[in-house]
């Protein structure tokens, strides 16, 4: 008689992601895909970090910036009156003047501005030839730097720099992703497990309850002492506290998928659809290793952040170095009593002016670039030694991860036989109980045995697909191949 009872709820423990959820009202079913792609697209940390995304392209921009053209103008008018200070001398003088310039650095360093200057002049003094006078002409300046700034190299370090940072941010928007991927499959069978652990102690408790009505059974029949109803009672009681608490772990698991998904519906529960498929997978320790120094997005941003470090120690070496810049300029304007006869002369005949020299520049303290110098130096170890350390945590993870996969496959096969051998002997007890040859508490004990192998059955199962999630983190990768087990 017992024999179908078992078989009844077996079955049911398979079921348990559907049929513990159905029916209820203000459930939502859910598979593993559809709550990562979820994540993905809602998860407030993977926000924040691409946010960090969009920060670095600005940065980009800003470093750019040395190489974008600008104008700049300047327009100014005075007045002045004053006591002569010699016979003829002027009273009274306007100056005004309208300088506009276009300057432009090159990738070279070399810095080009084109200027167009006005300039209006009057004067009360009776000797001055033209008053008032006006005078418009076209300048250009050149500077080229010979020592601090020299060549390509040094002047895109920067932008090149700074476009790394962004390359690694991107990686680290991956690499929070599959980080994601994995919390949120590892939180979706936690909540799979406590929805099938609450059918196992649902299941026990019915068994418990069972023996109960036999135990009155049998005291109503004298078959019993009347004392022997106190052990299934209290058992009763402590399996129906086991339910409450497998209910509020239910909660407890299905709050925490929520905030992994960010979701905006917090007054129903998930319904998980899937169930953890058990199948073994064949894993290579050198194959999985490889694929995580090469892929994992972690590394590859860890890689980058030792190339701007480079890029940013060379700059610093760069500003070590003494300002040597070859400065030149050319000048073409005119003069005349009117603005227009001004500019017709810039180009009929103008009047011209040129320059070529050196600027240096040579610190006797150089205190802030030897400190910047120090800084880069240090957080360009500081970026080697990070990537080293972190090749190193992926190695152990690597071999952690795939022990526990393979751990995980035998315990799978062990709980199905433990499950297999506590059912026997609890069908035992029972046959001897209706027989009287078994106590009440022989068969509460084989009926607690069952239960916990169950659960310890069910658990494996979940450990072994968390185990797989890991198994993906670590290589950096989002993957449902073996994550999705029986659909129903």
């Amino acid at each position: 008689m017992i024999r179908p009872i078992f078989h009844f709820f077996f079955g049911l423990l398979l079921l348990a992601p559907v049929t513990a959820s159905a029916m209820d009202n203000g459930t939502t079913p859910l598979t593993v895909r559809d709550a990562v792609e979820q994540a993905l697209a809602n998860n407030l940390n993977l926000m924040l970090q691409k946010e960090n995304v969009k920060a670095a392209a600005g940065a980009v921009g800003i470093a750019g910036s040395r190489f974008d053209k600008f104008i700049t103008g300047e327009a100014d008018v005075a007045r002045s009156e004053r006591t002569p200070i010699f016979p003829g001398g002027a009273e009274v003088e306007e100056d005004a003047n309208l300088d506009i310039s276009l300057i432009k650095r090159f990738t070279t360093g070399t810095e080009v501005q084109l200027g167009w200057n006005n300039n209006r002049f009057d004067t009360d003094v009776d000797e001055q030839t033209l008053s008032p006078m006006f005078s418009s002409g076209l300048s250009l300046g050149l500077t080229q730097p010979l020592l601090r700034g020299w060549g390509q190299d040094i002047q895109l370090a920067p932008v090149q720099a700074a476009e790394r940072d962004l390359e690694a941010e991107t990686f680290q928007v991956n690499s929070l992703a599959a980080d994601l991927a994995a919390q949120v499959k590892s939180g979706y069978w936690t909540l799979v497990f406590a929805r099938q652990d609450i059918e196992v102690k649902q299941f026990s408790l019915t068994l418990a309850e069972k023996l109960l009505e036999e135990t009155k059974a049998k005291i109503a029949a004298g078959k019993l002492a009347p004392v022997e109803l106190f052990q299934p009672q209290s058992e009763v009681a402590l399996r129906e506290e086991q339910l409450i608490a497998a209910e509020r772990a239910i909660g407890v698991a299905d709050d925490e998928l929520k905030l992994l998904l960010n979701s905006d519906d917090w007054y129903s529960s998930y319904t998980p659809i899937d169930t953890p498929n058990t199948e073994p997978v064949s894993l290579t320790a050198e194959i999985i290793l490889d694929n995580a120094l090469n892929n994992r997005p972690d590394i590859k941003a860890a890689q980058i952040d030792v190339d701007a470090a480079r890029l940013r120690e060379k700059v610093a070496q760069d500003d070590l170095r003494p300002e040597l810049d070859l400065v030149g300029s050319l000048g073409y304007g005119g003069t005349d009593d009117s603005y227009g006869s001004a500019v017709d002369n810039s180009f009929d005949d103008g009047d011209t002016q040129w320059l070529v020299g050196l600027n240096l520049t040579f610190p006797l303290d150089n205190s802030a670039a030897e400190g910047a110098m120090q800084q880069a130096r240090a957080f360009h170890s500081q970026a080697r030694t990070s990537l080293e350390l972190l090749k190193l945590q992926v190695i152990r993870e690597v071999r952690t991860t795939v022990r526990d996969v393979r751990l995980a496959i035998k315990a799978i096969e062990a709980t199905r036989k433990t499950s297999l051998a506590t059912r026997k002997r609890l069908e035992a007890e029972q046959a001897k109980f209706d027989a009287g040859r078994s106590t009440t508490l022989d068969v509460l004990i084989a009926q607690e045995a069952y239960s916990n192998a169950l659960s310890q059955e069910n658990q494996t199962h979940v450990i072994y697909a968390q185990a797989l999630a890991e198994l993906d983190r670590i290589q950096g990768l989002i993957s449902f191949d073996h994550e999705e087990g029986r659909t129903n």
